[in-house]
């Protein structure tokens, strides 16, 4: 690896808590063992417990249906008792429901351990997710969650290997060891999830007032999820399940150049996902899902070039549809979950997961069943097909842009913190503020440290104060964070934090410039912003904590009118 390329991987990793690397540490063994155990289940159920191939599938599969139920009623219980808990009770049902695998005689029984197994699936996503949520800052939400998708790549693919090696021999005592270890896995996460300090949420322990109903009334919510559906049918699901039947019997590609192909695809998500998620901040979100979208009907296009072409490249062709496919799909998981996680209040974000959860869960069953068909049809009713719906899907993501809020139409930028990060960090500055020093908490609270504290203090007590309460002075002479020229404050803020490349933010630097200096001239919007700024300092003095929380909504929204602006000026 090249050496810009891995300090940016270990710059990437280091910025995470201990908590987040626990829980990523403790995914690694979940899924190590979903890998162990996937592949061969319907295996271990036809020769070690006698069952019919298709009874075999058709139970495994009953598995799906409990998982949408079972979604819906882990976000309601990761908003009423917390995701930790509801996370380590979906751990402990598959560990249960993984080790009555051991006991099926029956195909009845086979049904029953499957739904159960669908309990605790369907109760993962959303519950980890919301988990994540708390976790962790809301600008480093989608980094957090690309990384989850890795540590997952990775135990799959090793869980797969060695349980390749375990059940070489096709004995029954081979099956059973894998669903052991699988076992043990689940009991393993649970107990790594048991260990992580989490605060309780003040939402937690309440009811919400609508609960799902408010969710399936946010149209940003309902029309990403249909989105997802879309994907997800024509994306996520057959490339997974239909792609080596499809390249077999149009493409003539044998298993084992399927299995390397796995493996390529595998690879290039794991070497373009960090990267790729370091593009999209910054940019918006639909965009950047509209254009994973078109690499996903391009990759079709290739599987079809694969399928009706010269069987001799078939192969080469499909190796080269699923790296694209593996590109487009960084794109998709950088932009889907985590635009839910942020639009979602904080009392409802488990539902609104659940909610999202339901289009995946039903796009892996809509998707397997009807292309499973299409394959038999001939080599263009599969990706034809999929493209097709793909290119909806696109429509409708750039559709649902219009409907999501300022705040949410980007990925966040993710500020470098120094070493002391961890800590509360302190601010001080002179009392009885006005433009600038309402507008820089504004700026640190939004970007940099939404718990900071805000200290105001006489002006000749500013520097000996920051010197006993270890605060950083600013909007003070002879500062790094003051006025500059015909700068203020506010613009050495956004130079400190790397937020030039933000245009937006650069627009609202030069309004508040314009409103705390004597240049009123610099923006037409700076006279407003100073007369309703100065209006709340007018309404709460001598309060100064008061007059910087009440001077919040006017900054939000100024922020917003200004993505609105440089959008339409772009």
């Amino acid at each position: 690896m090249p050496v810009s390329a891995q300090a940016r991987v270990l710059g990437f990793a280091r910025e995470q808590s201990l908590a987040v690397w626990v829980l990523q540490l403790g995914m690694l063994v979940n899924f190590f063992g979903n890998g162990l155990v996937a592949p061969f289940l319907v295996l271990y159920l036809h020769f070690g417990r006698g069952l019919p191939i298709a009874v075999a599938g058709a139970a495994v599969a009953t598995g799906g249906i409990t998982a949408i139920a079972s979604g819906f009623l882990a976000g309601w219980s990761a908003d009423r008792f917390g995701p930790k808990f509801t996370v380590v009770g979906a751990m402990l049902s598959n560990a249960l429901a993984y080790a009555l695998y051991l006991q099926v005689t029956e195909a009845w029984q086979a049904f029953a351990v499957a739904a159960l197994v669908g309990v605790g699936t369907g109760a993962y996503g959303p519950s980890q997710q919301s988990l994540v949520a708390i976790l962790v800052r809301a600008e480093q939400r989608h980094r957090v969650f690309t990384q989850n998708r890795m540590f997952a790549l990775v135990g799959l693919g090793l869980g797969g290997i060695v349980g390749g090696f375990i059940a070489a021999g096709e004995r029954a005592s081979d099956y059973q060891t894998l669903l052991t270890l699988d076992v043990a896995t689940f009991l393993v996460f649970a107990a790594v999830l048991s260990q992580i300090p989490v605060a309780r949420r003040r939402t937690e322990g309440r009811s919400s007032a609508g609960g799902y109903i408010t969710a399936l009334r946010d149209r940003s919510l309902v029309r990403l999820c249909l989105v997802n559906l879309a994907l997800v049918s024509a994306g996520i699901a057959p490339m997974l399940v239909l792609m080596p039947a499809y390249a077999k019997v149009h493409g003539e590609v044998g298993e084992g150049a399927i299995g390397v192909i796995y493996a390529v695809n595998t690879l290039t998500v794991l070497l373009a996902q960090i990267p790729i998620t370091r593009l999209a901040e910054g940019r918006r979100r639909m965009p950047l899902l509209a254009l994973g979208t078109a690499l996903w009907i391009l990759a079709w296009a290739v599987m079809l070039a694969g399928a009706v072409g010269p069987h001799a490249w078939a192969a080469v062709l499909v190796a080269v549809a699923v790296v694209v496919y593996g590109v487009g799909e960084c794109l998709y998981s950088a932009v889907v979950v985590p635009t839910v996680a942020a639009i979602a209040p904080d009392a409802l974000r488990g539902r609104y997961l659940g909610v999202m959860g339901f289009s995946w869960q039903a796009g892996f069953m809509v998707g397997p069943a009807i292309g499973a068909s299409l394959v038999t049809i001939g080599p263009l009713a599969l990706p034809v097909a999929c493209a097709g719906l793909c290119a909806v899907a696109l429509a409708g993501a750039l559709a649902t842009e219009r409907g999501l809020v300022a705040e949410h139409l980007r990925t966040p930028r993710v500020i470098a913190r120094g070493p002391s990060s961890s800590a509360l960090m302190k601010w001080i500055t002179r009392e009885h503020p006005r433009v600038d020093r309402v507008a820089c908490p504004w700026l640190i609270e939004k970007f940099v440290d939404k718990d900071a504290e805000f200290i105001y203090v006489p002006a000749d007590q500013v520097m000996a104060e920051a010197r006993t309460r270890n605060a950083t002075p600013y909007d003070v002479k002879d500062v790094e964070l003051g006025h500059r020229g015909p700068e203020c404050s506010f613009d050495a803020f956004v130079r400190k934090y790397g937020l030039e490349k933000d245009s937006a933010m650069v627009y609202m630097a030069k309004v508040i410039r314009g409103a705390d200096t004597a240049d009123k001239t610099i923006t037409p919007e700076s006279v407003g912003i100073e007369a309703l700024l100065e209006g709340i300092r007018l309404v709460h003095q001598p309060n100064d904590q008061k007059q910087r929380e009440a001077s919040r909504p006017i900054l939000d929204a100024l922020y917003a009118y200004c993505q609105t602006k440089v959008t339409k000026a772009a």
